[in-house]
């Protein structure tokens, strides 16, 4: 076989090779964004409306299990939980910092979730989720 002939049959080959693995990775990237979105979908399902939980993305009960919570009352529990698994999983020490950070975010969001216990507390009158204002229309405003 010729030297030519030779290379020409590598590029071929190589190309192919190449050009498989690029389909494969793109069948894998769809199926990870299918498998988000529909993650998302099941997130926005189960805030069902709790806008918390929306602008956190994570939910109380969710941040209740992942700092090992039996009850939602005590912030000495929770101070002394966060601790302890921060300082377990922080990364100087062998640790994760992916963990240390979704254990920041359930403190986070529990102590949303206290404050906005709170807030209905001092204001029952007013409602969960307040009417968004109404602009108003052209039509309401003087011609000039």
């Amino acid at each position: 076989m010729s030297a030519p002939k030779a290379i020409i049959q590598m590029l071929v080959t190589g190309t192919r090779i190449v050009g498989r693995a690029f389909g494969d990775a793109y069948k894998q990237a769809a199926a990870n964004s299918a498998a988000a979105r529909a993650a998302a979908g099941n997130l926005k399902a189960a805030a069902d409306g709790d806008s918390m939980t929306k602008a956190s993305g994570i939910t109380v009960d969710e941040s209740q299990k992942i700092l090992n919570l039996k009850e939602l009352d005590s912030k000495e529990e929770l101070a002394a939980k966060f601790e302890h698994l921060f300082e377990a999983n922080d990364p100087k020490k062998g640790g994760s910092f992916y963990v240390q950070s979704k254990i920041i975010r359930a403190r986070e969001r529990i102590e949303m979730h206290w404050a906005q216990e709170k807030l209905k507390a001092e204001h029952p009158e007013q409602p969960e989720h307040p009417a968004e204002p109404q602009q108003k229309s052209n039509s309401d405003s003087p011609q000039q």
